[in-house]
């Protein structure tokens, strides 16, 4: 990063464009068409843009991520093992008094 500093500096005191530099002169063109495009775009976001975009992106994201939750809690259920643990973790299981700990033992004993 120095010598890419030093280079760039001997570059504007001697007025010598380097190898890099006459490289990168054609595509300042298209860099800068798309720096232009982006802070048009931004100068139209304000608060309640941002939050109506925030709010359809996370409908939408979420939205397809509820699906897969469903999809995978459905093949779980199916599954007999799979229903006894989500029952176990909702409390409604099987309590044991050996087994289990004193707040699952308090749980049990309030139904």
């Amino acid at each position: 990063m120095i010598i890419m500093i030093w280079r760039k500096s001997h570059e504007l005191k001697t007025g010598k464009r380097t190898v890099v530099s006459m490289i990168g002169q054609s595509t300042d063109s298209l860099f800068n068409s798309i720096y232009d495009k982006f802070k048009s775009l931004a100068s139209y976001i304000n608060r309640h843009t941002f939050i109506a975009l925030a709010n359809w992106f996370a409908f939408h994201i979420l939205l397809h991520i509820r699906k897969v939750y469903v999809e995978i809690k459905h093949q779980f259920m199916m599954n007999p093992h799979g229903k006894r643990l989500i029952d176990a973790v909702r409390g409604r299981g099987e309590i044991k008094n050996h087994g289990a700990s004193l707040y699952l033992r308090r749980i049990a004993n309030d139904k």
